[in-house]
């Protein structure tokens, strides 16, 4: 009678450790206080790239708290907000503008 071999069993093979994201944050927008380089993405993309940084210094400085006191829950509702109100003010100017000419 013939013996089977058994098979020769091998470790698993480590796998390399995969670099964490620098920020815990997924960008939804309901992660409080939110991460500045979220901040920075998400008005670039929105084309204010130059908003970000006054946005962001702006909450910081009332503890991303309302008027009441009352802490935001969602910091892009504020962003698009702010977004909005910066192009209305560059339309605004761009008409003045061109009404003096």
């Amino acid at each position: 009678m013939l013996a089977k071999r058994k098979a020769k069993r091998f470790k698993p093979r480590q796998q390399p450790e995969i670099k964490k994201p620098v920020s815990k944050q997924k960008g939804f927008g309901t992660e409080m206080p939110p991460d500045y380089a979220l901040v920075v993405i998400y008005f670039d993309q929105k084309e204010a790239a130059n908003q970000a940084a006054s946005f962001y210094n702006w909450y910081e400085s009332i503890n991303w708290t309302g008027p009441r006191g009352a802490p935001y829950r969602n910091w892009k509702i504020l962003a698009s907000d702010w977004i909005f109100n910066y192009h209305q003010e560059l339309k605004l100017q761009k008409r003045l503008k061109s009404n003096h000419l």
